[in-house]
């Protein structure tokens, strides 16, 4: 039976990232403090009791694969200032730097998005994260995003802890189905943390309880030079980032795409001026 490889911080970025060379995913136990878990937990409760479950799409495949008993929302960071010390965590942007910055100047937020499965959702389609962005999602390219899956409360089977397919990104044919003895779940404690390659092959576990949710955050990176999943800047107010680090403004598309020393080119920008300053907010 295959499982995924389990690491705690201590064992240091080279390992996670050996582990992700030969697996496409690890779990580490304690990506998370208890008290900036218990912080954004309160936040995203507080933001799920309002929140409808399900879609709206009037698209068959977008709500086959949304869950029509899985509660997802993004804007995290206008919901919740404990999210920006996840966002910003030297420890996951220390493995995305290793990860991505072969192949881009830098990198911004791909989604922060919450993932809440209800009682009774199915599994997921298993799919790769880098079918985004379709041409690049092949067995002879490279890494153009990298994602965690954060346990924000306890992931078991029963739950819908995420299903991998450990080794799947390094497969020749990426059109081929995978096995179920080729499938595993990642089954960890709340606070922990799955980190993940675009290639590699996942998806959320069916919730077989009756009274159980499974809160999860997914939070993913992608490379500066290719559009994210999630708009940032529109779901959060520059007066709510103003005060952070250029980084996490950056990471949050508040920021112009960081410039490479051999070009003049930039992306990203206002008046070809990075966005605070072509916008007059400095």
């Amino acid at each position: 039976m295959v499982a995924l490889q389990q690491l705690t911080r201590a064992d240091g970025i080279d390992a996670v990232l050996e582990v992700l060379d030969a697996d496409g995913g690890v779990i580490v136990r304690d990506m998370v403090p208890p008290d900036t878990l218990a912080r954004f937990r309160a936040d995203m409760e507080a933001a799920a009791a309002g929140h409808r479950v399900g879609s709206v799409a009037d698209n068959e495949l977008v709500q086959r694969f949304w869950g029509r008993r899985t509660t997802r929302f993004t804007r995290l960071a206008h919901r919740s200032a404990a999210f920006v010390d996840i966002l910003t965590d030297p420890f996951y942007t220390g493995v995305a730097d290793q990860v991505l910055l072969p192949n881009a100047s830098d990198y911004w937020m791909n989604t922060g998005q919450m993932m809440i499965i209800g009682p009774g959702e199915g599994a997921q389609w298993i799919h790769r994260d880098a079918e985004n962005w379709p041409t690049l999602c092949r067995p002879d390219g490279f890494e153009v995003t990298l994602s965690c899956m954060f346990a924000i409360s306890e992931f078991t089977a029963e739950v819908g802890a995420t299903r991998v397919v450990p080794g799947s990104h390094r497969w020749d044919d990426y059109g081929r189905r995978a096995q179920p003895d080729e499938i595993c779940q990642a089954v960890m404690p709340a606070g922990a943390g799955m980190i993940y390659t675009g290639r590699v092959l996942h998806s959320g576990g069916a919730n077989s309880t009756d009274d159980q949710f499974r809160y999860g955050l997914h939070l993913s990176y992608v490379l500066g030079w290719l559009t994210p999943e999630e708009a940032g800047p529109l779901g959060t107010a520059w007066e709510e980032v103003r005060h952070l680090p250029e980084h996490a403004q950056r990471l949050l598309g508040w920021r112009c795409s960081g410039s490479d020393d051999r070009y003049a080119a930039r992306l990203w920008t206002v008046d070809y001026e990075d966005v605070p300053v072509g916008l007059d907010l400095d």
